[in-house]
């Protein structure tokens, strides 16, 4: 598999809406209309397992570099919990392209 950059000049890109559409578990857990805690628990086991195969391949620069932005994730994911109807009304939100301050 070719390598996709992660960037391309207008943001991130990680196909989202493609990879989202077409993800078998995610058209299981909508089709009901509701996310259920047994199912955020099932893709948080599924991303667990990922990160276990993933963690013995890198390096421990790479492994630092990771964990940084696996942190700063789960910083977004608790935002976007706390201030859900906020986002439902922003055009494509993830797009905006905001330069950032390193701590």
């Amino acid at each position: 598999m070719a390598r996709d950059p992660w960037f391309d000049g207008q943001g991130i890109d990680l196909l989202r809406d493609d990879f989202i559409e077409g993800h078998p578990r995610w058209q299981r857990y909508i089709a009901d209309g509701q996310i259920t805690a047994a199912e955020i628990l099932e893709q948080e086991n599924c991303i667990i397992g990922m990160l276990e195969k993933l963690e013995p391949t890198l390096d421990d620069k790479q492994h630092e570099a990771l964990t940084k932005v696996l942190l700063e994730y789960e910083v977004l994911i608790n935002m976007a919990l706390v201030h859900y109807p906020s986002m439902m009304d922003a055009d494509r939100y993830y797009k905006l392209n905001q330069p950032i301050e390193e701590e």
